[in-house]
């Protein structure tokens, strides 16, 4: 029979990250190489035989048990190719991002995991390889919508291993080599300070940045949100006294934002809009119309201040009835 493909490393899984053959383990899945179906450990129908790698291709040929009458079904639509499809089921040890060659872009990539079992399946996974599932370390199937989360716990495992075998690596040297005597002050220790007085000095150090970080940023977050509400102010105050419309309330937010003296200025250079209550004169205990509307028809009351012409219609309805004669 035609070799079965398990993986092709240039290619992106289903599961979203790409499976470098490099660090496959075989050797337990050589010692028992099972074939199933569908992952079903009830379901062994087979065994693989001659894995190899072939460029970028994980591959291996199939052996189906003669004896089992669903294995010799299976066999049958391989023989007759209704059926090529091959799923390892793998167990993930270690797994990093990083830049793709070929698209530039951050990619999940896993580069330490043991071969688990290998299924024969009808559905593709990508181009080269097909469907893959994966175990946790007891051997159990992760469900498919949880991969991507184990995957990324897997990998802040191994970054959190790093940091701790850096920290590990340079408090050794620092035991070994003979500190400044400002980075004496620095930790707070003494020249004659153990391993164990260097660690504790690290730990606190990083503790007190880590703690002066967040208040920086609480501060940082304050100072945002206070000057986001200035800018809000200065723009309300700007179309209560009608010198912008309510449309340019985000357009000037913004540029509040980023030049707030700028801003204060052009809109206070806007004539602000003219209304009635803010001229109205009490003249002999009555109210008159400034001047220079004494000659506004209804439309122009309507127009420029409707809500003065309403004012008018309460408080002086003989001017009211006066203006409405006008056209």
């Amino acid at each position: 029979m035609e070799r079965f493909v398990f993986n092709d490393e240039t290619k992106k899984n289903s599961h979203g990250f790409y499976l470098l053959n490099a660090g496959g383990r075989f050797e337990r899945f050589n010692e028992n190489p099972v074939m199933l179906n569908n992952h079903d450990l009830a379901q062994l129908i087979g065994k693989w035989l001659n894995l190899q790698t072939e460029g970028s291709l994980l591959t291996a040929e199939p052996e189906f048990d003669e004896g089992d009458p669903d294995a010799l079904k299976i066999k049958g639509k391989v023989e007759r190719g209704y059926l090529r499809g091959a799923s390892p089921g793998i167990i993930i040890l270690a797994a990093e991002w990083r830049e793709n060659p070929a698209t530039k872009e951050q990619e999940t990539y896993v580069t330490d995991w043991e071969l688990f079992e290998v299924s024969t399946v009808s559905v593709p996974s990508n181009a080269g390889a097909l469907t893959l599932r994966v175990y946790d370390s007891n051997h159990h199937l992760v469900n498919d919508g949880d991969v991507k989360c184990h995957i990324e716990n897997i990998i802040r495992l191994g970054l959190s291993s790093k940091t701790n075998e850096n920290i590990t690596k340079h408090v050794k040297m620092s035991t070994e080599m003979k500190l400044t005597a400002e980075a004496l002050v620095a930790l707070g220790i003494q020249e004659t300070a153990d391993t164990a007085a260097v660690s504790a000095a690290i730990v606190a150090l990083k503790v007190k940045a880590e703690t002066a970080e967040k208040e920086v940023r609480e501060l940082r977050e304050k100072a945002e949100a206070a000057r986001r509400r200035a800018a809000e102010e200065m723009v309300g105050l700007a179309i209560q006294e009608g010198r912008i419309t309510a449309d340019k309330k985000e357009a000037f937010i913004r540029l509040a934002l980023a030049d707030p003296e700028t801003t204060k200025v052009t809109l206070d250079a806007i004539p602000a809009k003219q209304r009635l209550a803010a001229h109205i004169q009490s003249i002999a205990g009555g109210d008159v119309i400034p001047a220079e509307r004494k000659n506004w028809t209804l439309l122009q009351w309507m127009k420029n201040d409707m809500s003065g012409l309403k004012r008018l219609q309460v408080e002086a309805p003989e001017v009211y009835e006066q203006i409405k004669k006008k056209v």
